[in-house]
Parts: C-alpha cells; structure tokens; sequence
C-alpha cells in the first residue's frame, strides 16, 4: 500500500492549513515562512505496476496429495528481518495463477514459488519488474529442477546479461590460470567483453538489465579504447537509471585523452541533459571527483558547497559535506583510514596486518541491485587469485547482524565478512564517506589506495587488480576451501 503523502508531511501540511483564526497572530508571519515545508511534502513516485500469470505444475512421479496440493507464488523484496510481498497468487487447482505487482521502483527483486508443504523445497529466482512489463511463468517442480524461467522482455534481457557474464567469468579465470600472461588473449577478451554487452542494448532495448551492461560496457573499455568508450557515453540515454555512472566513467576517458578542461566541458554537456534533480546532483558529484583527481582543492571545496545547497537532500549532498576529508585521506596513492574490527568467521582482520598483498575492500548492504547485478564477477576475481596473494573484505552496511547472516548462508560472498554495527554512520563506513552502497576500494600492496569503484567500475576495478597480482603464480590452484560462518560454511558458487 502507498499513500499519497508521508505521515510526517501530511502533518505538517495540516498544521500549516488550520484555519487562521486558531493561530495566534504572532504565527501567522511564521506560516509564511514555513509554506515552503509544503513544497518538501512532494508526493512520492507511484508504483511501479506490472503482472505475472502462469501455471506451476508437478511431475506425474510425485503422489496425488502432493501433485494437488496448491502452491504460492510471490514477488517479494527483504526489509530488514521481513519480507515485503509486491505480488502474491495461490495456484488453483490446475496449477493456474495470476497477480498484480506493485513495487517502490523499477529494479531486481526476488520470485519465488512455495510450496504448501514444507516437505518441498523452495524455489527462487531474480526479477525484474518495470512498468506494464507482463510477464508469464510456466514451472514444473520436480526434485530435479530447480530452475524457474519467467519470461517478459525485461527478465529475457536479464538472462541474456547473466549468460555474457558467466562466459566473461570463465575467461577470466582461464586467462589466469595460464603460465604466462598472453596480452593478445586479454584484449580478445576485453573485446569480447564490451561488445557482447554492447550489443545487449539493441537486442533488449530499453530493459534494464541491457541499459546497466551498455554501460558496464565502457568501463570494459577505459584505458584500452577511450575513443570508443566517448563515442558510446553519447548514446545512452539521460532516461537510463545509469545516467550518472556513464558520465563518470566519459569523464575520465576525456581526461586521459584531452586533459581535465575537455573533461569539465564534457561534465558540462551531461550535466545539461540530465533530466531530474537527481540525476543533476550526481552529475555534479562527477565533477568534484574531477577536481579531486587534479587536486583542485579549492575547486572541489566550491563546487561541493554548490551541490549542497541546490540539492541539500540528496544523498549526493551528504557524500560531498566530506569534500575536505576525502581530499586528505582518501586520496590515490596515500593510505586510507586503517581499521581493526572482528569478523562473522570468529577472528580479526586489520589493514595494517594485511599489506602485503592487495586488499579489495567492498562495502555493501544485502538485497540491493547493483550489488546482486555485480556480485558474480566480483566472486570470479576471488576465485581468479590466489588467498595468500589478494585479501578481500567486505562490509555490510546493514547494523542488524541477523540480516546479514541469513544473506550471507543464502549467497556466496567469499573472503573477511565484516558488519558497520552503526550502520552508515559507524567509523568504519563514515571515514570512507560511503553514502550510496555498494563501493569498492583497491588497496596495493604498500597499503595505498589505489581506486573508488561503483558498480559500473567492476571491469576496472579488475583491471587494475590483476595488474598488480602475478598470473605466473595462479596456475593450479583454487579457492575451493569457504571460510564459515559460525560453523555454516559459505557455498561455492
């Protein structure tokens, strides 16, 4: 259910519109001044509708209790230790079914089709709903499949993104295990890589899945073919929810190729199209971080100040209230805030102690999109080296302990499980002014940082990783031993 306006404001606004003769005089002047809280009280955006129908059935080896027993199929998201249900159905009794969905945005969310009986186990898979995306599900449970295939255009786009992905895992770990690095071999598959991905674009198009691969896409090409990288940057869309993260990535292939003025007056040109206050306060973001790389300090300080106060609420303006910090201890090439904290294994993991090596260290909260979208290819990089030759570590931003373990026994996240116990506002989150999760960072072996990485950074986060990793002492091995979680061990993927 959504109301129209939150609570908070349907207060406020009830307040500011009593009648005048109820109020002292002495307020009425403050009523005028505060007429701007009702312009805050913005409606919400709808819902996002769509619908699935279909028909779940069970294999004629099962017994007649259990092939007639109904099943219940929902479309559900988790919010903190519950589920909330966007679209339930039960199966009626020729296994027919069909429901309505309704979710707080366009996105990957979770099917799953439930059995009466708990004898039987669960099925479940990701799902993107979109607007007026109808999609149809036809499963036949049986102990043998598992698997659960809804179609609609946007869940096809996201099977054809999961299928380039798992062959791109595969060349990586092949390319690893070779004796010798083989450069042709590396950049057969970075094209293989940016144009399968590409591609999806017109194959899918408009879909969700396909608008985020267009634009991991140029992240394939940063630093190989930056050329290639601007000239696609200009065709995605300003509509594309990875507007913003396209402008990064132009930004810094502007500024290898023509310097940082050229890449300001391309920040310009994105910021000029962009369509929604949002998507203008992540633009300016991009250009802080372009004043940071050049260590323009003072520039960087103004410009934070201007996004600040054009977008005081968004989440944009909370990241660039620590410009001053991130310019002198976050900066590539110096040390990063250093931290000693427990695990969810039992034992303690400090920076200090794992130089040496190179450190990923990610941060995260469970269930969101682009974390689930990059997850496979960040657990491939795991398994591309070696555990004595890369630490990874990864914090959940999510303070609520429980949550986090039943994520992480449901999905394999391999490496140092830690947990922000004050959630973004612990020391451990705060002094890398994370603010909009999942962030990764790079640490070489000296303990420098090396890079900041979002979502649609993955493909250079891995470049610049093996670069500083040997492949000559990758061959042979594996890193099928899981670390436990409290005696539950994590499982292969």
């Amino acid at each position: 259910m959504y109301s129209s306006l939150p609570s908070s404001c349907l207060a406020h606004c009830a307040l500011l519109l009593r009648p005048a003769r109820f109020l002292r005089p002495a307020l009425l002047g403050g009523i005028l001044a505060a007429a701007g809280v009702l312009g805050a009280c913005r409606q919400p955006a709808p819902p996002v509708e769509s619908h699935l129908q279909g028909r779940v059935t069970v294999d004629s080896t099962r017994p007649p209790a259990a092939a007639s027993a109904p099943f219940h199929v929902l479309v559900s998201r988790p919010q903190g230790r519950r589920l909330d249900t966007l679209g339930y159905a039960q199966t009626g009794p020729q296994g027919h079914f069909q429901m309505s969905i309704q979710a707080p945005r366009r996105g990957l969310y979770a099917l799953s089709v439930r059995p009466s009986r708990t004898t039987q186990p669960v099925r479940t898979t990701e799902y993107i709903v979109a607007h007026k995306d109808s999609a149809t599900l036809t499963a036949s449970v049986s102990r043998r499949d598992l698997s659960l295939r809804p179609t609609s255009p946007e869940n096809r786009a996201l099977r054809a993104y999961r299928s380039t992905q798992a062959v791109r895992q595969r060349l990586l770990v092949r390319q690893r295990r070779r004796p010798f690095p083989d450069s042709s071999a590396q950049t057969q598959g970075l094209r293989f890589a940016s144009s399968t991905l590409w591609a999806l674009r017109t194959q899918h198009p408009g879909t969700y899945a396909a608008q985020f691969a267009a634009v991991e896409s140029l992240a394939h090409l940063e630093g190989w073919n930056d050329s290639l990288a601007l000239a696609r940057a200009r065709h995605i869309p300003p509509t594309s929810p990875f507007y913003v993260s396209a402008a990064r990535i132009a930004r810094r292939a502007m500024a290898r190729q023509r310097g940082h003025r050229a890449a300001l007056a391309l920040v310009d040109s994105f910021q000029a199209r962009a369509p929604t206050a949002a998507k203008q306060a992540g633009i300016e973001a991009v250009r802080i971080q372009a004043f940071l790389d050049s260590l323009q300090h003072d520039a960087a300080l103004a410009a934070s100040q201007r996004l600040r106060a054009d977008h005081p609420h968004s989440p944009w303006a909370r990241w660039a209230r620590r410009t001053q910090h991130m310019a002198t201890r976050l900066r590539r090439g110096h040390a990063p805030p250093s931290f000693r904290r427990p695990t969810l294994q039992g034992d303690t993991v400090s920076l200090r102690a794992l130089q040496g090596r190179p450190v990923v260290l990610e941060y995260y909260r469970p269930g969101t999109d682009r974390h689930a979208l990059q997850r496979p290819l960040r657990n491939a990089l795991y398994r591309a080296t070696r555990p004595d030759s890369v630490a990874f570590v990864s914090v959940s931003v999510e303070p609520d302990s429980f949550v986090t373990r039943a994520f992480l026994h449901r999905q394999t996240l391999p490496g140092h499980a830690l947990i922000a116990a004050q959630g973004l506002r612990d020391s451990i989150v705060s002094r890398y002014n994370v603010v909009q999760p999942p962030v990764w960072f790079l640490l070489d072996a000296a303990g420098t940082l090396v890079g900041r990485y979002r979502a649609s950074d993955i493909p250079r986060l891995q470049h610049h990783l093996l670069h500083r990793t040997d492949p000559a002492s990758t061959p042979g091995q594996n890193r099928h031993a899981r670390p436990q979680l409290h005696g539950v061990a994590t499982r292969a993927p």
